[in-house]
């Protein structure tokens, strides 16, 4: 694999977990705003350049996604005590237990068979079995999930 098929699959990969996820509950998310917040989520007192140089999002976009949600609380801003021009998000601890947390336990098989109707019932399978042993692997299997990391 080469990196321009690696940047291909991530693509398709994040296509599988937008589908899974962006279309649960009430809120629905556009990919870049749930990048940005997924990524506060799992680096909590990020700077705005932080975020946009892990996420890839230009970082006119992520302020613009930071101001927004902060509005509606989903997001919370503070000043950095290192240096009071800058900001650092997190994600408002509600917002995580009643919103992000329910989502990231969605099952992705339904997802898989929307992005990929024509996977035969077999090849889903094993798109799911190379899915979650890649990611036991890689060490991206949440600990509650399996005995083995």
């Amino acid at each position: 694999m080469d990196a321009a098929s690696l940047h291909l699959l991530a693509r398709r990969l994040r296509s599988i977990a937008h589908t899974a996820t962006g279309t649960t509950g009430r809120r629905k998310f556009a990919p870049s705003d749930y990048a940005v917040i997924e990524d506060v989520a799992l680096h909590p007192n990020s700077s705005i350049r932080q975020i946009t140089d892990r996420t890839a999002v230009v970082q006119s976009l992520v302020s613009r996604i930071v101001a927004r949600y902060r509005d509606e609380g989903i997001l919370i801003t503070t000043p950095d005590p290192a240096d009071a021009r800058r900001v650092l998000v997190t994600v408002n601890p509600d917002t995580l237990d009643h919103v992000f947390r329910p989502r990231g336990r969605t099952p992705i098989a339904p997802a898989l068979t929307t992005e990929f109707p024509h996977l035969t019932p077999a090849q889903h399978r094993r798109a799911l079995k190379l899915l979650d042993d890649l990611s036991t692997l890689l060490g991206t299997t949440p600990r509650n999930r399996t005995g083995d990391n």
